[in-house]
């Protein structure tokens, strides 16, 4: 077989060759120069050659004239390049996800937080009780440090000392502000002598049992629930410190049906 394709290589250099002859001889005779754009003549494959020969010429594996075209080599991508890339889309979201805990962390510490009621002592107002599904608050940590504590916000504070140990945070409304002289005579909370109107007190308690005169000092808040029968507040514990509050309740977020603003 490869002497054969020797043979039929030299065949066809060997036409090839007498035909541009023919057309070297052709040229003189008309005056033009003879090596001047010399062509294959037609019908002739310039570089398709035997055996991987680059060129239709003389000779076997490239001998002659190369008029073959040569593609360009596809360039492989990369190594490690998808690899890359995806690790970049990763660190991406990675870096997202760090914002966005960095911004809920920022603005629960510092904007609003949420908080259940632990307790029933602000019924009917607020739901909550051993056992069942309590009232979910959110609470605006914000606007006190531009605003005053006003009376009847409710507000989320700090366990005062005297509270029960299983209270972190306790959540009253603010009845007695700073120099305020805070008393309960007759089924009514009286403030400087004045009686307060209290539509958000437990209907089913009958009013506020009669408690002893308290001033509340500088600095200092008086406070208690809604459930007026069932409350441990500020008739026990004391005042409280603006230091302790932590922020106003504003709106009952769960559950669904009882969603509202206080």
């Amino acid at each position: 077989m490869a002497e054969s394709n020797r043979h039929l290589t030299s065949a066809a250099g060997a036409d090839l060759h007498a035909r541009i002859q023919e057309q070297i001889k052709l040229r003189r005779s008309t005056g033009q120069p003879a090596h001047r754009h010399l062509t294959a003549p037609a019908g002739t494959e310039v570089g398709a050659g035997v055996n991987g020969a680059g060129a239709a010429g003389e000779g076997v594996n490239g001998g002659g004239v190369n008029g073959g075209a040569v593609a360009a080599p596809v360039p492989a991508p990369a190594p490690g390049a998808a690899g890359t890339g995806l690790g970049r889309r990763i660190g991406h979201w990675v870096l997202l996800l760090v914002v966005t805990a960095l911004v809920v962390l920022g603005l629960r510490t510092y904007v609003i937080a949420s908080y259940y009621i632990p307790s029933a002592s602000m019924e009917q107002t607020l739901h909550g009780c051993p056992g069942c599904q309590p009232d979910l608050v959110l609470v605006d940590k914000l606007s006190y440090r531009f605003s005053a504590i006003g009376r009847q916000d409710v507000i989320v504070f700090k366990r005062p000392p005297l509270a029960p140990a299983e209270d972190k945070q306790l959540i009253k409304r603010v009845i007695g502000l700073p120099g305020e002289t805070v008393s309960g005579r007759d089924g009514h909370v009286f403030v400087d002598n004045r009686m307060l109107t209290e539509p958000y007190v437990n209907p089913t308690c009958h009013g506020t049992a009669d408690f002893a005169a308290v001033t509340v000092p500088a600095g200092r808040y008086f406070v208690m629930g809604d459930n007026r029968c069932d409350s441990f507040d500020s008739r026990m514990f004391g005042t409280i410190p603006r230091s302790a509050v932590i922020g106003r309740a504003f709106a009952v977020v769960w559950p669904v049906h009882h969603l509202r603003w206080l």
